[in-house]
């Protein structure tokens, strides 16, 4: 499942998205482990089948 939790770093709010099972996540057919956006950007991300860590084909 993708969880999107608000941060606050260095004084400013972040939207911190990651899966909960350690899977990639995805967002215009790019890949990322994790994401940190600033608060005023609504991104979706999608979970994809591959572990954080795995090799990319």
């Amino acid at each position: 499942m993708i969880i999107t939790e608000k941060i606050t770093i260095n004084g400013k709010e972040f939207n911190h998205t990651y899966s909960d099972i350690g899977m990639k996540i995805k967002r215009d057919n790019v890949m990322y482990d994790e994401a940190y956006d600033p608060i005023e950007f609504d991104r979706v991300y999608e979970e994809t089948d591959k572990a954080v860590g795995e090799e990319e084909e």
